[in-house]
């Protein structure tokens, strides 16, 4: 069974952005800044613009820089006075992302390596193989963080990895570039949620641990001088 099938209606559970997202040079704390807001002005309409604070906390960022990244995207005419998102001329290409992606803890910078990926993805096999400094250049970071952030997505289960290799025209054996399969969003939600378990598991041993060593302590008599 295809385990893309019990997915919901995308067209409720995931929002657009343009392919040319991806030419506007910006860096992750701006794309992902553009991204969230795209997702609220889709999802969840109300006359309440998101504070600086909100952005910071979903986003893994300073309130300095995301009041920054606010003020160059106005700058540069991508949001209006109500900080909704404007795309002008372009094109009928766009790419969607999953609502959920803002609210598992990942990061602006994770946020929007994996938002390259998905741009990338075949949408038949949910597949792509972007070199890692394809994606370094698209994201504007370092291969290094890139190659830590698709490590930080992996193990969160948003995507599988899979190492490919392939002969030359002389016989040798090189590396190719990895092979990555969108997984579906509720696997991610799945982990976190699990995670989430696992450290109030953790908590409440703790706890108890600490209330037995008060109760020890209270009940064993002082030795006397």
């Amino acid at each position: 069974m295809n385990m893309f099938s019990n997915q919901r209606n995308p067209e409720r559970c995931r929002f657009s952005l343009p392919n040319d997202v991806w030419k506007w040079d910006l860096k992750p704390q701006g794309f992902a800044i553009l991204a969230y807001l795209c997702y609220l002005h889709i999802h969840c309409k109300n006359d309440v613009l998101p504070s600086v604070d909100e952005l910071a906390s979903h986003l893994h960022m300073s309130k300095d820089m995301a009041a920054e990244w606010i003020a160059e995207l106005n700058h540069r005419g991508l949001l209006d006075q109500h900080m909704v998102p404007i795309f002008k001329n372009t094109g009928k290409n766009f790419f969607s992302l999953p609502n959920e992606l803002f609210f598992l803890n990942i990061g602006h910078g994770a946020i929007t390596v994996y938002a390259y990926l998905l741009y990338c993805e075949d949408r038949r096999t949910h597949q792509c193989h972007p070199s890692y400094r394809t994606i370094a250049a698209a994201v504007h970071l370092t291969v290094a963080t890139v190659m830590k952030h698709i490590a930080k997505l992996a193990d969160k289960q948003f995507i599988a990895v899979e190492n490919t290799a392939y002969i030359d025209k002389h016989g040798m054996k090189w590396n190719g570039n990895n092979q990555y399969t969108i997984l579906p969003i509720q696997a991610a939600m799945d982990h976190c949620y699990q995670q989430q378990m696992l450290r109030l598991e953790e908590q409440q041993k703790w706890q108890q641990a600490q209330a037995l060593l008060a109760q020890s302590t209270e009940s064993t008599p002082c030795a006397p001088l």
